[in-house]
């Protein structure tokens, strides 16, 4: 009866130890693995890190070259419209020019009228002169006086075989004399264009054949005396009178008619001598 008590308190005892012990290693398992599994997920995280910032910066660039790509294309787009537009305005002025210009020979009193283009033109002598596309194999010869826009805009200096270099009468250093005639009332007087003052923007007259009364507003018109004789090509109108202290000499200023600062057709205007 004792020896049986006995083993039953070992077999008890037994099984108490390993119920003990199998929770005691089911308890560090679960931790080694939830540690293991933090390492893992820890590992894990500083691996794709890398493998993250790549694959955005490759998203990045990605929405960077399709951004400048759009923007390559929206600048090249403007570009073409802007030149469509610049060729569209410059078209439309020419062909206003021309019109004027149409519109003006029926009024020239002068046998030869040469339709010329506008060649060249350099910045550095933009107001003092230009060259068009025709020279003396097409008739045109000094004498001749070049207008545009409805009025005188210079003078022929130079004729080679195919170009002609014109004088504006904005050129301050032009030394032609175009002789000129204003219409005051019923009353003309011939003068001599002598040069342009730069700084208020006006056409100088001088060497008038008579003293009579001239006024702001009186008509300027060309003379077609001398070298340069195509007559009644308007010039402009009168803006001031200045005398010289003893009155013997009176510099008539003149607002010219036609700004010539864009031409791009020119027509040259002669009587052959």
């Amino acid at each position: 009866m004792n020896r049986f008590k006995k083993s039953k308190y070992f077999i008890v005892l037994f099984v108490v130890i390993l119920v003990v012990s199998v929770f005691l290693l089911t308890t560090k398992s679960n931790a080694i693995v939830t540690k293991a599994g933090d390492s893992i997920s820890l590992l894990d995280r500083i691996v794709q890190k890398p493998f993250q910032w790549l694959s955005s910066t490759k998203s990045d660039l990605g929405h960077l070259t399709r951004a400048y790509n759009e923007n390559e294309t929206l600048k090249q787009g403007l570009y073409k419209l802007k030149k469509e537009s610049n060729q569209a305005d410059s078209l439309k002025e020419e062909n206003e020019q021309l019109r004027q210009l149409l519109d003006m020979k029926s009024k020239l009193n002068a046998n030869k009228l040469i339709a010329t283009d506008v060649i060249m033109r350099t910045p550095a002598t933009w107001k003092q002169e230009l060259t068009v596309d025709a020279g003396s194999a097409k008739g045109v010869t000094t004498g001749m006086l070049a207008v545009a826009g409805g009025g005188l805009v210079g003078s022929v200096e130079k004729v080679e075989d195919n170009s002609t270099v014109i004088t504006l009468l904005t050129n301050t250093e032009n030394t032609e004399k175009i002789s000129v005639k204003i219409q005051h009332d019923s009353t003309t007087i011939y003068g001599i264009i002598i040069g342009y003052d730069k700084e208020k923007g006006l056409l100088k007259i001088s060497q008038l054949n008579s003293n009579s009364d001239i006024s702001q507003g009186d008509k300027v018109v060309t003379g077609g005396l001398g070298t340069f004789n195509a007559a009644d090509i308007p010039v402009g109108e009168v803006v001031s009178v200045t005398h010289s202290n003893d009155y013997l000499t009176i510099e008539v200023l003149v607002k010219l008619d036609v700004d010539s600062t864009n031409l791009r057709v020119v027509e040259l205007v002669g009587n052959p001598s």
